[in-house]
């Protein structure tokens, strides 16, 4: 058994049109799947809301495909509130209760990773990343962009409660953000 684990966090994507799960939830599902294997006593938080235009939550979506693989429902626990990662690792860590700093594993996309154990990390939160590997496509190039400026921006500090981004470096944001890409430019600040 490799590294303490005291709960295995699976982050969310915002769901296709008809509010199914697109092939990348579905992949960080199979990835969550696999790291309960491996940390049979760790409970999983499946992070999600529901987002602007859709009906159902990441979180009771990806719980009902693990449910449909085997998984067992006393490990799940969903995160309904969450718009965002920053909401998503701070929502689970209320979830998780106790701990103080606990031991986490965040399953995400490859590209999303640094981002997300970054964030973690800035919840109070022991965090390795567990990264499903996804095709390197001009998509994956698109969103690589995107969360190198979402991590800049973390690191600045204007995800944090009660921040904001500087006026002078929204013209960037505007750049890196002008509808390229799979996914809605303000999904995952």
């Amino acid at each position: 058994m490799s590294r303490r684990v005291d709960a295995i966090l699976v982050l969310g994507v915002e769901l296709d049109a008809k509010d199914r799960p697109t092939d990348e939830l579905a992949a960080r599902i199979g990835a969550g799947l696999d790291a309960m294997e491996r940390w049979p006593a760790a409970p999983v938080v499946l992070c999600g809301g529901v987002l602007p235009g859709h009906a159902r939550a990441e979180a009771d979506v990806m719980r009902g495909m693990m449910l449909a693989r085997g998984a067992d429902p006393a490990r799940l626990l969903c995160e309904r509130q969450s718009q965002n990662t920053m909401e998503n690792l701070r929502f689970a860590k209320a979830l998780l209760g106790g701990s103080k700093r606990p031991h986490v594993l965040v399953v995400t996309s490859d590209y999303h990773r640094l981002r997300a154990v970054l964030t973690a990390g800035r919840n109070g939160m022991r965090a390795r990343g567990f990264a499903v590997r996804l095709p390197r496509d001009a998509a994956w190039r698109t969103l690589r962009l995107k969360e190198w400026a979402y991590t800049l921006d973390l690191l600045m500090g204007w995800q944090d409660e009660g921040h904001s981004r500087p006026a002078f470096t929204q013209r960037a944001f505007d750049l890196v953000f002008s509808g390229r890409g799979r996914r809605d430019s303000g999904r995952r600040a």
